[in-house]
């Protein structure tokens, strides 16, 4: 449904729970909440652990439709303009890379590196596996945990997080993308760090005056109703009317 249609929808709601009796939102007010809810249901469920049926993005057809629309592809990320904080010591060699402006959580990730595949003689592509900062040197001392190759075409990556080079603290100075550092044993480079991932949805805008400026849920249709059910209980915490608790229950449609 159209933005204005979930806002038409979320003050029916509103007035049901209120008897009738809801005093009268401004687009701004439903604007608000109903971007809040959106980002709220995505958190809710790409996450299993984050729901009462402890399934999350990638388990079942429902998690997948509901959150497929924002899924993005990064083929070539760039390497950062600042490798100033990179690990490199003997057994580990680290490279800072840049994420997409809106990325939200990483879904994919492989690595190709400036070795041949004998069998073929095309580049090598690396599986990429997460690493805690904890772990870096304990792992590295382990050859079956550290990043490797062989010329047979297997070949193994680490990546951890690391911070912005611009935070956007300062309004002067825009935040720069989320990194991830990308390590090697240092006896082979990573020639194109690819990703796929769940972006950050763009906010919903309610225009009931100019309709033409509104901006609909990103979202499968099939998440709409659930997202302005959050809202409504968002919405009811806002104006401090006591409330039954929704936010639980509404799982169970899910």
């Amino acid at each position: 449904m159209t933005a204005n249609e979930m806002a038409n929808l979320l003050e029916e709601k509103l007035d049901r729970n209120l008897s009738f009796g809801s005093p009268g939102y401004e687009d701004f007010d439903l604007t608000s909440v109903l971007t809040e809810a959106q980002q709220l249901y995505v958190k809710k469920f790409v996450d299993e652990l984050n729901n009462r049926k402890l399934k999350g993005f990638q388990e079942t057809e429902i998690r997948n439709q509901g959150l497929g629309a924002l899924i993005q592809d990064a083929p070539t990320l760039a390497v950062s303009a600042s490798q100033v904080g990179v690990i490199i010591n003997n057994d580990i060699s680290g490279t800072f890379f840049d994420l997409p402006m809106n990325h939200m959580y990483t879904i994919f990730e492989e690595c190709t590196i400036n070795k041949l595949d004998c069998r073929n003689n095309q580049s090598i592509i690396a599986y990429v596996v997460q690493v805690a900062h904890n772990e870096l040197q304990r792992f590295s001392w382990s050859k079956y945990k550290k990043p490797f190759f062989n010329i047979g075409g297997d070949a193994r990556v680490w990546r951890s997080e690391f911070a912005r080079q611009v935070t956007g603290i300062n309004p002067a100075a825009p935040a720069t993308g989320k990194r991830h550092e990308i390590f090697t044993d240092g006896t082979f480079n990573v020639t194109n760090y690819h990703m796929r991932y769940l972006k950050n949805p763009l906010d919903i805008t309610v225009d009931r005056t100019t309709p033409a400026n509104q901006r609909n849920s990103e979202l499968d249709y099939s998440t709409h109703v659930v997202i302005v059910d959050i809202a409504s209980d968002l919405m009811l915490q806002r104006v401090k009317e006591q409330k039954m608790q929704i936010v639980e229950p509404f799982k169970e449609l899910e």
